[in-house]
């Protein structure tokens, strides 16, 4: 029950440059960054990335490779955006006597914010184009009410509502990058590989990085293993 609970207060997050991208698992704010061999390799398989292109009219798929504190992936080019869903196991939550949960945590990036990107996942946090601003998105229509939190590198954090058309605007004070993330859960079940559930949970991040502004704080030391 800890470790269920531990990994679903823990996010994905992308990040990319020279060429390269990788998937972390872990804390952004706090500077905790899961391992291989540990909670890393409970995700069933390497994630596929989609990498999409400026102009391009789909995604490209780009297969990774788990190494030690990430799934790591060679770009085969420059890309506007990137995406990729992380597979957990279904959670069995039966002793809680509580339905079998799927967890489903995903992972956005984008080269600049100022451009808008359309969404594709269930759950998607992307930009608008208008500057600080994102729009969440669940199965295609804007998602009200939906708390979104922005950190930084230096931990620094905030917290926003999103409005009726599903967007909400931060003011980005810091140099460098940004992880923001959004949760949404449906109380619809289903299946999902033979393995039945009452539940899902979704998580999905956005992280992208702002040339301008003040200069961030280093990181908070990583906590004792």
């Amino acid at each position: 029950a800890c470790a269920t609970a531990g990994a679903q207060a823990h996010q994905v997050w992308l990040e990319a440059g020279d060429g390269q991208a990788r998937l972390q698992f872990g804390e952004y704010a706090d500077n905790v960054i899961e391992k291989s061999p540990g909670a890393l390799d409970k995700f069933q398989g390497v994630p596929v990335l989609q990498a999409h292109a400026a102009g391009a009219a789909a995604a490209t798929r780009v297969e990774g490779r788990r190494t030690s504190t990430a799934f790591a992936y060679a770009l085969p080019g420059a890309a506007e955006t990137l995406f990729a869903e992380a597979p957990y196991p279904v959670i069995d939550r039966s002793k809680g006597g509580k339905p079998a949960l799927l967890w489903r945590p995903a992972a956005r990036w984008v080269a600049d914010l100022s451009r808008p990107v359309a969404a594709t996942a269930p759950l998607d946090v992307v930009p608008t184009g208008r500057a600080g601003e994102m729009r969440v998105v669940f199965n295609g229509q804007p998602l009200p009410k939906a708390q979104v939190t922005l950190a930084a590198p230096s931990g620094w954090a905030r917290e926003a509502v999103t409005g009726a058309d599903g967007t909400v605007r931060f003011t980005l004070p810091w140099k460098g990058q940004y992880v923001a993330e959004v949760k949404h859960a449906d109380p619809v079940a289903g299946e999902r590989n033979g393995e039945k559930y009452g539940e899902t949970a979704y998580l999905t991040t956005l992280t992208f990085a702002q040339a301008e502004g003040m200069e961030s704080p280093a990181l908070p030391a990583a906590p004792a293993q």
